[in-house]
C-alpha cells in the first residue's frame, strides 16, 4: 500500500499559507502530488507529538481509497476506482517544511514520518450521496469547529486527482490518497481531541500525547 497526497488543494488553505504556496505555485499548477511512505497510524493507538519539532500541525481532508489496478485512468472512468472514503489528517513538521521549501528539497522529513498520516473509519461513497452532493468535512478541536469546507470547493476534483496520479503511478488496491485541506490548519498540543467528520457520520477520534 502507498500512501499519496495533494498539496494546496483548497484555495482557502492556498490563501492562509501564502508565505508558502506563493513559492511553489503558479496559475495554471498542475496538482502537487507527495508521497507520505510507510506513515499510517493505527487508530486505537496512542498518538503522540514528536520531540523533534516545534510546529507540528494538523491538517484535515479527505481521504480516498482506491479499489481496483488501473493506469492512465480516464477522469470519466476515475469514480470507478475508489468505494470508500474517510476523514485523514495529515500530520504536518511546518518548520521543517518552511526549511525544505527554502532549500527547494522534497517535503519527506515534514510530511513522511512514522505516524503523519491518520485515516478515519471507512464509509461507502454512496451512503455520502456523493458525487451527486459535495460532501461536508469538518474537524473539531477540542468542541470548537477548526476546519469546514465542501468538495467541490477543491481546485483540483477526487476524479482529476485520480486521473492525474495514474499516469505516473499504477494505482493498486488499498492505495490511499489524501486529497488535499482547506483552510484552518493549526498548532498541535498535548491533550489535544480531534473530531473528524464527514457530513453527519463521525469517522475520526483522536487525543494527542
Amino acid at each position: 500500500m502507498k500512501i499519496l497526497a495533494v498539496g494546496f488543494n483548497y484555495p482557502s488553505h492556498k490563501n492562509e499559507s501564502s508565505s508558502i504556496s506563493s513559492k511553489i505555485l503558479s496559475p495554471s499548477s498542475d496538482p502537487i502530488i507527495f508521497h507520505k511512505g510507510d506513515s499510517l497510524h493505527r487508530l486505537g493507538h496512542p498518538y503522540y507529538i514528536p520531540d523533534w519539532t516545534n510546529e507540528l500541525e494538523y491538517e484535515a481532508e479527505i481521504v480516498v481509497q482506491i479499489n481496483r489496478v488501473g493506469k492512465c485512468i480516464s477522469e470519466r472512468f476515475a469514480h470507478r476506482y475508489y468505494d470508500n472514503l474517510s476523514i485523514g489528517i495529515d500530520f504536518t513538521a511546518r518548520d521543517l517544511q518552511r526549511e525544505a521549501i527554502k532549500r527547494g528539497e522534497p517535503w519527506t522529513r515534514s510530511k513522511a514520518f512514522d505516524g503523519s498520516a491518520v485515516v478515519g473509519e471507512w464509509i461507502n461513497k454512496q451512503e455520502l450521496n456523493f458525487p451527486e452532493k459535495a460532501i461536508d468535512l469538518r474537524l473539531e478541536c477540542d468542541n470548537q469547529l477548526v476546519q469546514h469546507a465542501f468538495s467541490d470547493e477543491m481546485i483540483h476534483s477526487i476524479d482529476q486527482i485520480i486521473a492525474y496520479i495514474s499516469q505516473q503511478h499504477t494505482l493498486k488496491i488499498g492505495d490511499l490518497i489524501f486529497t488535499g485541506t482547506p483552510a484552518g490548519v493549526g498548532a498541535c498540543k498535548i491533550g489535544q481531541k480531534l473530531v473528524g467528520y464527514l457530513n453527519q457520520h463521525k469517522l475520526l477520534e483522536l487525543v494527542l500525547k
